[in-house]
C-alpha cells in the first residue's frame, strides 16, 4: 500500500512540475516499451550470437566510464567526456552506463555527441530512463542491442565486457538463464570480466518505482554467479552517488552521474592489467 502512495505521489509531482518532454508519467509507474524478455530476444537477433566489437589494446589498457547524463537541451558534461577520452592516448574506449537521455526523441542528439571527433569506441547501456517515451525503438535503431558483449584482444589475451539490460528493475528470466549459460561456456577463455548495467544491484531504495533496484533473490543470484566465474568488475549506474565494495571477490563499483546538473559530476578511469584493477576517479 505504502509503495502504491509513493508511486501515486511520485506521478502527481512530476505533472505538476514537469513538462511533457521531459517525465514519461507511465514510465514512472510502470516499465515502458518492449518488456525486458522481448527486448532480450530482439537484442540476440541483432548480435547474432557473436560480440559486437574486437577492441585492440596492450596488455595493460585503460578505459573511461561515465553514468547517467541525461542529456536534456544542454549536454556539455557528455561532450566533455567524449572529447577527453578521444584525445587521451592512453584511452582505449569509453561506456557509459545507461540513462543516456532525459526526452523525448533526444537518443539521436546523444548518438551525435557520443560520435563527435575521434575513432575509439563508446558502448552505451540502456538505462530505465532510456525507456521513457517507447525509446527502446530509438535505442535499437541507433544504438543496437541492449544485451551484448565485446572483447579486448591485447596480444598474448583476452578481456570479456558483457553489458546486460537491467532498464526495468530486472534481467528477466531469459536473459538471466542466457547469462549463467553464457558464463559457463565461456568464462575460462578471458583474463578479466567486467559486467555493465545501469540499476544497482545492492541499493534497496525504491524511490524509483519499477525501476528502482532488482528483487532481493534476483541480487543473491546474481553475486553468486559472478563469484562462482571469478567476475573482475561489475560496474553500475542509476542512483547518482558513488559506491565501491567487494563482495565474493567480485568488485562492484556505482559511478556517479556525469548530468549537467550535478553538483560534483564525476567520471571513472579504469586499468585493466595481468596485475589486476587501478581506479583513478576524476570530476568534470
Amino acid at each position: 500500500m505504502l509503495q502504491m502512495v509513493k508511486q501515486f505521489a511520485v506521478a502527481v509531482a512530476a505533472l505538476l512540475f514537469a513538462g511533457c518532454n521531459t517525465l514519461d508519467i507511465r514510465g514512472l509507474v510502470a516499465p515502458t516499451g518492449d518488456v525486458v524478455n522481448s527486448r532480450f530476444q530482439s537484442s540476440m537477433s541483432l548480435n547474432g550470437g557473436k560480440s559486437i566489437a574486437t577492441v585492440e589494446a596492450t596488455e595493460s589498457y585503460m578505459f573511461y566510464v561515465a553514468a547517467d547524463p541525461h542529456i536534456g537541451y544542454t549536454y556539455d558534461n557528455l561532450q566533455s567526456f567524449v572529447e577527453l577520452m578521444q584525445t587521451d592516448a592512453a584511452a582505449s574506449f569509453g561506456i557509459v552506463l545507461g540513462d543516456c537521455t532525459d526526452r523525448r526523441d533526444a537518443m539521436a542528439t546523444y548518438v551525435e555527441a557520443i560520435e563527435s571527433d575521434g575513432d575509439k569506441p563508446m558502448f552505451s547501456i540502456i538505462g530505465n530512463h532510456d525507456l521513457f517515451f517507447s525509446g527502446w525503438d530509438d535505442f535499437r535503431e541507433l544504438l543496437g542491442p541492449s544485451v551484448y558483449w565485446f572483447e579486448v584482444d591485447y596480444g598474448s589475451g583476452r578481456d570479456l565486457f558483457i553489458a546486460l539490460d537491467s532498464a526495468s528493475g530486472t534481467l528477466g528470466g531469459k536473459q538471466m538463464r542466457w547469462l549463467k549459460d553464457f558464463l559457463a561456456a565461456n568464462r575460462k577463455n578471458y583474463r578479466h570480466c567486467t559486467v555493465l548495467t545501469h540499476t544497482n544491484l545492492f541499493y534497496t531504495d525504491n524511490s524509483q518505482t519499477s525501476s528502482g533496484n532488482m528483487a532481493m533473490e534476483e541480487t543473491h543470484t546474481l553475486v553468486e554467479l559472478f563469484s562462482r566465474y571469478n567476475v573482475t568488475l561489475c560496474l553500475q549506474g542509476h542512483d547518482h552517488f558513488r559506491e565501491d565494495l567487494t563482495l565474493g571477490g567480485v568488485r562492484y563499483t556505482v559511478v556517479g552521474t556525469i548530468r549537467d546538473e550535478a553538483k560534483k559530476p564525476e567520471y571513472l578511469l579504469i586499468t585493466l592489467s595481468d596485475g589486476g584493477v587501478e581506479y583513478e576517479w576524476r570530476y568534470m
